[in-house]
């Protein structure tokens, strides 16, 4: 075999036995190449980290989502009840929902007593609390240990015994309660059960909300994948010329592509540990965060699978983009080409990237979102489309800026250097461009969905008010109070509070006659009586009925239940009258004098024993300030179990709540890590551009005029990725729109807001690169080895 023959083997041994080396080589030349270099190694490993510490969070989302259904499957009461309920036993608890609200803020509450010496414990609770005494969660437990809160702490005035754990809770902002009462009965809590828990049940979340999460989750994600992109190309242009040097010390080419890697992944290792570390330093910043119920530590844990493919893709990523910048480079012994007539961008492949996008997007429409068939092809869609937005950047930088001339001094740098550093600039506003593009369309889809899911009863509540009266006087507000002591005057109670205006107080019983037909009986005075129906004259000992076959002296069972048996109670005599009753309006029944005995006290003489439940008609003024409140607290006074159902303007399904939450702490995740990457990159290009700012400090140049030409080189990309991404993003809001069945619109002052927190973003990450151009400035960056 000839010396030509044997070469190629040759080589390719050399090769492999060199590959190992060239990456050694290239990791020292990170860490002991001298300071601009080690400096270049942490920026890289900072952007790293924040990327990776991003993506961690993004990891965690399933077991985010997993725990928070685990632990509402786990309080499961009602949604496990038998029917019919199990007879009392020593394992058996009956409940009471008692879900209220405070300012706004929901309270998931029960009431609970407990039939055994073993009944079920609700989780994150040690014990069943006894008769007047109440668990909280911590969140209530500050609320009502703050002076201002005091009608909440008359709505609690009980003994607290306990403290609801995490486990027992959605969130550690979440407002919950369990009070004990000795008096729950089957008939007024309504639920027994045997064990708290059942199996999770699956998502019934609309095709606009899985669209909203999946949406959301891309549009937070591609800023995190272009800025790491742009971390691993920091100093890129000292890189060449070190990468020369090797090549004049009889580096191939081959051997540079693997130093230059190998340069690169200690920054990418340090980043890694960096973010690693951030993730778990910012952990327990989440259960401080106060949207919705929150979140705890333990929840944000990266899925197992997820989290493994994070530090295996960034390795990867950061080293495709390292060789990927290379290939427009000619790294030869006596320098690089890179500063050499560079070609132009072209625009064909980058406008494939987003018409692919687009087709992805149409294509899943045919598929359906329902069970989840077409979710994968839209999230793939939406990457290309806002990549491909991206990728158009460059190529209209190139054609507005990069042959033009003119202008002050400060606008002819800046120009010069968009034209000469090709997608140096545009890399650093990439996140933003990206970020305005998915956030409008996101934000289209978000506020059309809002709107669609909220259902509007009125404009003001006074209006709201308005609809629900009912009767002469006008009442507009019930409840319901489990039974009225002999003796007591709800009535006066609620009556004190300030903006109630009126109240009405009756009590009744439900009787079943001879032959099994249902009787109403009503007992209160007469001024009462005569605002339930039309009555004739009345007066202390009447009694008035239509029912027919209904004699004076005959007998109804009355107040039966499930564990009560009914008592007998005999007819007083009555007068007829005939007529619909009154009734509230959400709770109207449709009962008429045909089924009814209204009875004044004199008359009735209810059996003893029997328990008989009141009700409050209240009239109030919707003006007065706190009166919502102050008349919760006064009906809890009265009955722990009663609820007033206040009346609202609007109400949103609870699911687009829940994901206006999380879009929103998404969104602030998004913007430090745009605003990390803004900060990093431009102080990144001006430690790469120091000499010449000193040189030009030393020729003459005012600083004013460099510092004008640094915000020209931020601001004139920002603004034309700003209005490619508006464009853009307004496309896929409306493609996204009409995906889902919704009517093309848009929020016009939305989209403003957007478009100026982007502009402000970058306005605010240059001002802080200043002080870094102001020291580039000094006499000392004239000295070079």
């Amino acid at each position: 075999m000839s010396l030509r023959e044997r070469t190629p083997e040759v080589r390719q041994k050399r090769a492999r036995r060199s590959f190992p080396k060239d990456l050694w080589l290239g990791a020292q030349l990170s860490l002991r190449g001298g300071r601009e270099v080690v400096l270049r190694t942490v920026l890289t490993a900072i952007g790293v980290g924040v990327a990776t510490a991003a993506l961690l969070l993004a990891a965690a989302l399933p077991t985010v989502m997993a725990h928070l259904n685990e632990r509402h499957a786990d309080r499961f009461d009602y949604q496990v009840a038998e029917y019919p309920p199990p007879p009392a036993g020593e394992d058996t608890l009956l409940f009471s929902i008692a879900d209220t609200a405070y300012e706004g803020n929901p309270i998931h509450g029960r009431i609970v007593r407990a039939e055994g010496a073993d009944p079920p414990v609700p989780p994150g609770v040690s014990e069943i609390p006894g008769p007047g005494e109440i668990v909280l969660s911590p969140a209530l437990t500050e609320l009502l240990e703050d002076p201002e809160n005091e009608v909440l702490q008359r709505r609690f005035d009980h003994t607290p015994v306990g403290e609801i754990g995490p486990e027992g809770l959605m969130g550690p902002h979440e407002l919950a309660f369990y009070l004990g009462d000795g008096e729950l009965t089957l008939d007024s809590a309504g639920n027994r059960i045997t064990s708290y828990g059942g199996e999770p049940s699956p998502s019934g979340d609309e095709p606009v909300i899985m669209l909203l999460g999946v949406v959301g989750v891309v549009v937070m994600l591609t800023p995190v994948v272009v800025f790491l992109g742009a971390a691993v190309r920091f100093g890129g242009e000292q890189r060449d010329r070190r990468l020369s040097a090797l090549r004049l010390m009889g580096a191939d080419r081959g051997a540079t592509r693997r130093i230059a890697a190998g340069e690169t992944l200690p920054g990418v290792a340090l980043g890694l540990a960096l973010g690693a570390g951030f993730f778990l330093l910012g952990r327990p910043v989440v259960e401080s965060v106060p949207i919705s119920s929150g979140l705890y530590t333990a929840d944000v844990t990266p899925h197992p699978v997820l989290g493994s493919l994070v530090f295996i893709a960034v390795p990867l990523l950061a080293l495709w983009v390292v060789l990927g910048s290379l290939r427009g480079v000619v790294v030869d012994p006596l320098g690089t080409v890179r500063r050499a007539e560079r070609p132009r961008p072209r625009l064909w492949w980058r406008l494939l990237l987003f018409v692919l996008g687009v087709s992805l997007i149409v294509l899943s429409m045919r598929l359906g979102l329902s069970g989840g068939q077409g979710i994968p092809m839209v999230s793939i869609g939406l990457l290309a489309a806002l990549f491909g937005t991206t990728a158009v950047l460059p190529w209209l930088v190139d054609r507005f800026f990069g042959r033009a001339s003119g202008g002050p001094l400060s606008l002819q740098l800046a120009l010069r250097r968009l034209g000469a550093a090709g997608g140096g600039p545009t890399r650093a506003v990439s996140g933003i461009v990206v970020t305005v593009a998915g956030a409008i369309a996101l934000q289209s889809l978000f506020a059309n969905a809002w709107d669609d899911s909220t259902v509007e009863l009125a404009e003001t509540i006074e209006e709201v008010y308005a609809d629900q009266e009912f009767g002469e006087s006008g009442f507009q507000l019930r409840t319901d109070l489990r039974s009225v002591p002999v003796g007591s005057d709800p009535a006066g109670a609620v009556a004190e509070v300030p903006g109630v205006e009126e109240v009405l107080a009756y009590s009744g019983v439900r009787g079943v006659t001879d032959d099994g037909s249902d009787v109403l009986v009503r007992v209160a005075d007469c001024p009462a009586l005569q605002q339930m129906a039309d009555l004739p004259r009345c007066s202390p000992g009447d009694a008035f009925s239509g029912v027919s076959g209904l004699e004076p002296g005959g007998t109804l069972m009355v107040g039966g239940g499930e564990e009560v048996d009914a008592a007998p109670w005999t007819v007083p005599a009555f007068t007829e009258f005939a007529g619909p009753l009154v009734e509230h309006p959400w709770y109207g029944l449709g009962h008429t004098a045909k089924d009814t005995v209204l009875a004044t006290p004199e008359a009735a003489a209810l059996p003893e024993g029997i328990a008989v439940p009141g009700s409050l008609w209240i009239r109030v003024d919707p003006s007065a300030p706190g009166m919502d409140e102050e008349l919760k607290a006064a009906v809890a006074a009265l009955d722990p179990t009663a609820r007033v159902q206040i009346p609202f303007a609007s109400t949103t399904v609870p699911a687009m709540v829940r994901m206006r939450d999380a879009l929103i702490a998404g969104a602030l995740a998004c913007l430090t890590v745009i605003a990390a990457g803004l900060v990093v990159g431009t102080v990144e290009q001006i430690r790469e551009r120091k000499r010449v700012h000193a040189v030009l400090t030393a020729f003459g140049t005012r600083r004013r005029t460099l510092v004008a030409s640094v915000l020209w080189q931020t601001t004139l990309p920002v603004l034309l990725g700003i209005a490619l991404a508006t464009v853009a993003g307004t496309a896929l809001g409306a493609l996204i729109q009409r995906l889902v069945g919704l009517p093309v619109a848009f929020a016009l002052p939305d989209i403003l807001i957007i478009v100026g927190a982007g502009v402000g973003v970058a306005f605010l990450t240059t001002l802080l690169a200043l002080p870094p151009l102001l020291r580039t400035m000094r006499p000392e960056g004239l000295r070079w080895e």
